[in-house]
């Protein structure tokens, strides 16, 4: 990416329409397939909402890391305790998501490398992630040392999705 200036860096509040472009986007992209489309385009109806949500979430726990290219936010990765009951002692990266045309270039390594350095000082030596059944970040996970630890189904919107559990030691 030369030429550009890449900053990897924890988020603010005015970062929130950015992380919701992003993610949003990023569904469209890469979700198509495997989640009805009523509830993608549902998520790109709901934008101001997300981004309301996403600010307060800053506010609250500070838990977000962007990729900015130019200042421009083009990924995101949002992390925090373990919401699974089976791993209370992990750490959890809620999401990693990049732009299409931003990924391979090494962003979500570095989003996820600044959320696993957080989340050790917090204490944890491993996360998880859910990955969308069929999703084929799955082979990002495992190329940072991600091995599948389970699975869980889940209603969402009135759709059942099934999802691996990727744990990771860091």
């Amino acid at each position: 990416m030369e030429g550009y200036m890449v900053k990897i860096r924890k988020a603010n509040k005015t970062d929130g329409l950015g992380i919701a472009i992003v993610n949003v986007y990023t569904w469209k992209t890469t979700y198509s397939d495997l989640i009805p489309s009523e509830i993608i385009d549902g998520r790109i109806e709901s934008l101001i909402d997300m981004t309301a949500r996403i600010e307060r979430e800053i506010e609250d726990t500070n838990n977000y890391i962007i990729a900015a290219v130019n200042d421009t936010i083009v990924g995101f990765c949002t992390y925090g305790k373990s919401r699974d009951d089976s791993f209370l002692d992990y750490g959890e990266i809620y999401a990693i998501y990049v732009l299409k045309g931003f990924q391979g270039l090494g962003l979500g390594k570095k989003l996820f490398l600044s959320a696993a350095k957080e989340l050790k000082e917090e204490g944890y030596s491993s996360v998880i992630i859910n990955c969308l059944k069929g999703n084929p970040s799955v082979e990002f996970y495992k190329r940072l040392g991600g091995k599948v630890v389970g699975e869980r189904e889940d209603e969402y919107k009135g759709s059942m999705i099934t999802e691996e559990i990727i744990g990771i030691k860091i």
